[in-house]
């Protein structure tokens, strides 16, 4: 089936001024779009919508998973979120279905790979050998946000990496700019009303230094298994929860650039005995494979051999990437 768009959702109300009307965030549906057709229109906005990310089943069954887990957070002491939120970190290593279902969801790891891998190459000596770094897992979140729960600030998940874009148009844009994405997964229904993230469409096209406009944001509102995935570059935020009796429910994956620090620590987060059950795929994903050429090893191993408790792994060498000449 060939990838369509559906319902482009229109600029909401934001303190009596509509967003402005250029940006308008496409929404697709999961079992007809494709990474390239995702990356595109996160190009022009920054964020998109990804509609039935997973089934209702499947959602059901990570909340169900993460209840016994939710109230065992205490309020946050500062700034970054009212203490009537609460978090839970780790979630990749606390839900299997989590693990399988989202963070390895194949249209995930797609357009994961297709904006932040880094392929270069260089010389040794008279060697000349092309290096992939594939992006690894960055941190999993479960936010409860409860009723009387206030708005957090506007703010940019990129902040950690310390960037310094420039202010540029569409039209300029490429992925070198971005170091991570983020996907906020419905766990529950979301509407203004109960706190959902809010975020200004084109954010990652301006300077970092600039200040966000909260007359530019936008509320998604969305069904339990649909997904909101941007940059880290665009602004976004937890809303107020103004319900009398509704709890909202959000799930955020993030992915790095394999070549950077990662928000969350996946080494200490997973227990290691848990780890080596994993298969490859999933470990390569948590960052447990070597990022090309020499970034992560283990005694100058693939840290894969070491996790695995292979004293006897094979040593990298530069000439078991792909040599050009």
């Amino acid at each position: 089936m060939a990838p369509v768009a559906v319902e482009p959702v229109v600029p909401a109300v934001l303190n009596g001024k509509v967003g402005d009307p250029a940006a308008r965030v496409d929404s697709f549906d999961a079992s007809s779009t494709n990474a390239q057709e995702l990356s595109s229109s996160m190009k022009r906005n920054g964020v998109v919508y990804v509609r039935n990310l997973i089934s209702k089943d499947d959602m059901d069954t990570v909340v169900q998973e993460m209840r016994p887990h939710l109230d065992d957070d205490t309020p946050w002491d500062g700034v970054c979120f009212p203490p009537q939120t609460k978090r839970l970190c780790g979630i990749v290593s606390k839900s299997e279905t989590f693990r399988k279902k989202v963070v390895m969801n194949p249209l995930w790891l797609a357009l994961s790979d297709e904006t932040l891998s880094i392929t270069s190459s260089a010389w040794f000596g008279d060697i000349k050998a092309e290096s992939v770094s594939r992006p690894v897992l960055g941190g999993t979140v479960c936010f409860r946000v409860c009723p009387g729960a206030t708005a957090q600030g506007l703010h940019r998940d990129s902040m950690a990496h310390h960037l310094k874009n420039p202010r540029i148009t569409a039209d300029k844009y490429t992925f070198e700019r971005e170091v991570s994405i983020s996907m906020f997964l419905a766990g529950t229904k979301t509407t203004k009303e109960n706190g959902a993230t809010r975020f200004c469409p084109g954010s990652h096209l301006e300077a970092n230094e600039e200040k966000p406009n909260e007359e530019n944001a936008l509320y998604a509102e969305m069904e339990p298994g649909d997904a909101l995935i941007m940059f880290s570059s665009v602004y976004h935020a937890g809303s107020a929860n103004m319900s009398q009796d509704e709890e909202r429910l959000v799930f955020a994956t993030f992915m790095n650039r394999g070549i950077l620090r990662t928000g969350e620590n996946q080494y200490l987060t997973i227990p290691t005995e848990q780890a080596a059950k994993w298969s490859d795929e999933e470990l390569t994903v948590c960052g447990y494979a070597q990022s090309q050429p020499f970034l992560g090893f283990v005694e100058f191993m693939d840290p894969m051999a070491a996790i695995r408790g292979d004293k006897g792994g094979k040593r990298y060498d530069i000439t078991d990437q792909k040599v050009i000449t």
